[in-house]
């Protein structure tokens, strides 16, 4: 599955989001960094169809997003919100989950679920979960699906340590079955746990570095606005071995 955007622009409220971006990716984990307002979510959200970009193009394995129906393209992309709620609809945990599988047909990995979503929250309204639980519920409810592409948008945001080793075992998942996986965040240390395969690096709407993630020096992401990790280090953020 290969992901490319070429040149790139998007324009709203009269101020310009993402700046002339291009590049390509394949499968493996991809960690798109940046400071809050640097474009991150945009970019996902134009990778997802959401939104249509002022000037250039995207193509996910030769398939422009939003030239085909919401329905199709949620077989091929798992875009999963920022805000873990924003997504809900159904009155049950489980009613959310098997939402996805029923608008699109697919027949659902149950893995994901398992390993994110304890069977205690089912019968749970999904809008009455902690925002740790919600995260849970609102990654599984989307890959569920088994899209080939999953966008996540600061996806360790509200989990403790167990859920965000949950969390890296799914992407390790994903990885290992040949998922193209681009994750969104701000917080280095998360990145670095997920051991990813490239950096995108987003400042002011600019694509400003891409590369391997040897390159995301402390240096690289002062010059950039995002928090080093020589100033992180003190969190008490351990990955499982």
């Amino acid at each position: 599955m290969e992901v490319i955007v070429n040149r790139v622009t998007v324009d709203y409220n009269g101020k310009r989001a993402l700046d002339n971006i291009s590049f390509s990716l394949g499968e493996g984990v991809h960690i798109l960094l940046g400071s809050n307002g640097s474009g991150k979510t945009t970019l996902l959200k134009v990778l997802a169809g959401l939104i249509k970009p002022t000037q250039g193009v995207v193509k996910i394995n030769g398939i422009i997003p939003w030239s085909i129906s919401r329905k199709k393209l949620a077989r091929i992309v798992g875009y999963v919100w920022q805000n873990p709620y924003y997504g809900f609809v159904e009155a049950r945990v489980i009613d959310e989950i098997k939402f996805i599988l029923e608008a699109t047909g697919a027949e659902g990995n149950w893995f994901i679920v398992e390993k994110l979503v304890p069977r205690e929250l089912f019968e749970r309204d999904p809008f009455t979960l902690s925002g740790g639980e919600a995260r849970r519920v609102s990654i599984a409810s989307v890959l569920v699906a088994d899209q080939d592409v999953w966008l996540l948008d600061e996806p360790f945001a509200n989990l403790d340590n167990k859920g965000v080793n949950d969390l890296i075992e799914v992407i390790d998942y994903g990885r290992r079955r040949g998922k193209t996986i681009i994750i969104a965040t701000h917080h280095v240390l998360y990145a670095d746990m997920v051991e990813p395969d490239t950096l995108l690096l987003l400042d002011n709407g600019r694509l400003v570095l891409t590369g391997d993630w040897s390159s995301a020096t402390d240096d690289v992401l002062m010059k950039h606005r995002v928090m080093p990790r020589g100033v992180l280090c003190g969190e008490n953020i351990q990955r499982s071995k």
